[in-house]
């Protein structure tokens, strides 16, 4: 059967590192515990919450205290949640639930940030307002007309949405008659006109907020944070991932208090994927400990994971030792996931101080081999793999590949992919960031268009689910207050909404929203979309604004977006279905970077010199393999983006890997057979 058999001196080896781990945090030194892919991470953190557990629970309860693990995403907490039990002292969540768990009750101190925040935001507009050439015509104007200006367009802001996606042209004959006539050097160039407009009204949104802040109105009191929307709303009084961050650091930075109640609270915090996790919650991790010390209190912060591993610009990486200084190492070098062939060649691509052997005496019988040909070949590939390996819906094949449209394409929303490719803010080096914006499995971290289209698939799906509770589908308790009768005709409502495209989807959502005296439809729309004007013209707006920097002022929004608005909703949900996992099959297909912390029994690697925009990523890698390059060191580290990638993706198969290359391989082919052993041209009879 294979990878069942331990013996007795590997399995005393595993427990002396494990014990150095358990010493540790019985001395409160810090640790990062270092661990190739495969390695039991999640294993040897699991069993150091255990020990921390069993040695200190009546401590810790008496003390009212727990045991924090900050995990990187949600599934993985969970993982943990199932492998620890049920726990009165440990709280395992990702980094951005226990911030706020931490901040929240903080409310005073979260008000008084949030203001900071606002007048922030205001001075940063009056720097562009005062310094930007967009505007030298506004402030040619003395404060009279400026004023004035304003009053007009205040007065005509609804019209001024409703004409905001027409060509420029048509925008123009729609404005009132005093702004052609009085401001008609505004007006001349329409996008600076509607920057100019956005601008201002955005200010006024957070003068009007800070007002009510500072009148105590109801709904202005506190700071919200809701992990189903991914963008800052200042003046709604929510705050996004990126900005819950900032607040907890500057919470734990300005207040010892706050520090203190960390420190009290949890003077055990284990994070994992320490590679992934950015730089401020380290810097924040290394305050608390720096401020234990200083109080002379017991903190024990272990950071678990592996900076090979890091495949995220956002990643702390290999920077962790210089965030958080007197870090004390744990290294483990025994694997737990793959068979021996496998892990050879895993050790082989990243080729450093750590060398990996199986923990299992029974480990040989996988099977890697490297095939080349042409993209042309990879359905044939991956059919001959299906037949040879038997592949069933008990016996599923993955397919990674290095490039995101061939993801697309394979998994059936090919047309989404470029839709959003085609989009502005994707072109040239914002490309990088359609991968985490598109095709991130971790909700949090979809683009603001997609995280909208991700929110309206839920609702759309989740309606005529039978079996879904009613507070998974509607994102407010306000339903427990309904009748029977109007909650029956509210879902009847919800499910009646439909489209063969997304934007027949959202006329039919704007026509019943204009229609509907239901309240709590308009108020379930509202949230769905959390945009600033509720209307399909607000919607459109919303796109433009959120896919392009700049764009022609004499063509329609409409036509601008309309790759987006032209999506069939089959084809929209197929997309949704990829972003949750959550449909079972035969073959399954991913990026390098979705399948991160997975493993496979069986695995297809399809590879190229380049890695999406990143053009030889790959091909530097081999052709610069085995060789001392680190004094190039923008060089160095393309090499080592192509090393962890691959090393990311090699390392999740369990027993069959599979590599197609599908570019020329002369030039590389000595190393990548260094690597993978003898090359063989496809289309063969594998064997």
């Amino acid at each position: 059967m294979g990878l069942s058999k331990i013996s007795n001196e590997d399995q005393d080896k595993e427990k002396e590192i494990l014990n150095q781990l358990f010493q540790y945090s019985d001395r409160f030194e810090s640790t990062v515990f270092n661990s190739g892919a495969g390695s039991g991470k999640t294993y040897a953190l699991v069993e150091c919450l255990k020990y921390i557990v069993e040695q200190n629970r009546e401590r810790l309860k008496h003390h009212n205290q727990k045991i924090a693990c900050i995990t990187y995403t949600n599934v993985a907490a969970n993982n943990i949640k199932v492998q620890i039990g049920a726990s009165d002292i440990v709280e395992i969540a990702t980094i951005h639930d226990r911030v706020w768990h931490i901040i929240s009750g903080q409310k005073s101190a979260l008000l008084s940030l949030h203001i900071e925040k606002l007048n922030s935001g205001i001075a940063e507009l009056d720097e562009q307002l005062s310094n930007k050439d967009d505007y030298k015509k506004y402030r040619e104007l003395n404060k009279e007309s400026q004023e004035h200006f304003f009053q007009i367009m205040i007065e005509n802001k609804t019209n001024y949405n409703k004409a905001y996606n027409l060509k420029a042209k048509e925008f123009k004959d729609a404005m009132p008659d005093e702004i052609r006539r009085e401001y008609a050097e505004l007006i001349s160039n329409v996008s600076k006109f509607k920057g100019l407009v956005d601008k201002l009204f955005r200010r006024k949104r957070y003068l009007d907020c800070l007002e009510k802040i500072s009148k105590g109105e109801k709904g202005y009191k506190v700071v919200n944070y809701d992990p189903m929307y991914n963008r800052d709303r200042l003046d709604k009084m929510r705050i996004s991932h990126d900005t819950l961050l900032e607040y907890g650091f500057k919470l734990i930075q300005k207040y010892p208090k706050m520090r203190q109640i960390v420190i009290d609270s949890y003077p055990y915090i284990l994070i994992d994927e320490y590679q992934d996790t950015a730089n401020i919650v380290v810097e924040i991790m290394n305050f608390i400990g720096q401020y234990a010390k200083e109080i002379k209190h017991d903190i024990f912060i272990a950071y678990f994971g592996d900076s090979v591993q890091n495949i995220y610009d956002t990643g702390v990486g290999t920077k962790l030792r210089q965030l958080h200084s007197n870090l004390v190492a744990v290294t483990k070098l025994y694997n737990r996931r793959s068979y021996t062939e496998v892990i050879d060649v895993a050790n082989k691509v990243r080729n450093d101080e750590i060398i990996q052997k199986s923990i299992y005496s029974d480990s040989e019988g996988g099977s890697v081999k490297l095939y080349f040909g042409n993209q042309d070949v990879v359905r044939k590939f991956i059919d001959l793999c299906v037949k040879q390996w038997n592949i069933n819906m008990k016996n599923s094949l993955h397919c990674l590949f290095a490039t995101n449209q061939m993801v697309a394409d394979y998994s059936g929303f090919s047309n989404v992919y470029k839709a959003f490719k085609n989009a502005g803010v994707y072109q040239g080096i914002g490309y990088k960031q359609l991968n985490t914006e598109l095709l991130s499995h971790d909700t949090i971290r979809l683009g603001k268009v997609q995280s909208l289209l991700y929110r309206l698939m839920k609702l759309y799906t989740e309606v005529r689910e039978k079996k879904q509770a009613l507070r998974d589908i509607l994102p407010t308790d306000e339903y427990r207050n309904m009748s029977f009768s109007d909650l029956k005709k509210l879902i009847a409502l919800l499910q009646s909404l439909n489209g063969n495209t997304l934007d027949e989807l959202l006329v039919d959502i704007f026509e019943k929203y204009k229609a509907s005296s239901d309240k709590a439809y308009k108020f379930i729309v509202e949230r769905i979309l959390d945009i600033d004007e509720i209307s399909y013209e607000g919607v459109l707006k919303y796109f433009l604004h959120s896919l392009y920097d700049s764009y022609d002022e004499e063509v329609e929004t409409k036509q601008i977006v309309g790759e987006i608005l032209n999506l069939r909703i089959e084809e929209v949900l197929c997309w949704f279905h990829y972003v949750n996992r959550d449909e079972s099959k035969e073959i399954y297909y991913h990026t390098f970077h979705s399948t991160k912390g997975l493993e496979y029994e069986n695995v297809i690697i399809i590879l190229g010199k380049d890695f999406g925009q990143d053009k030889g990523l790959f091909e530097l890698f081999f052709k610069e393999y085995g060789e001392d390059i680190s004094q190039d060191l923008p060089r160095y580290e393309q090499y080592k983006r192509g090393r962890n990638i691959l090393y990311v993706a090699v390392t999740r198969a369990i027993k069959n890997l599979r590599i197609l290359y599908i570019d020329d391989l002369e030039e590389i082919r000595h190393n990548i057979e260094k690597i993978f052993g003898k090359a063989e041209a496809f289309p063969i009879q594998m064997t």
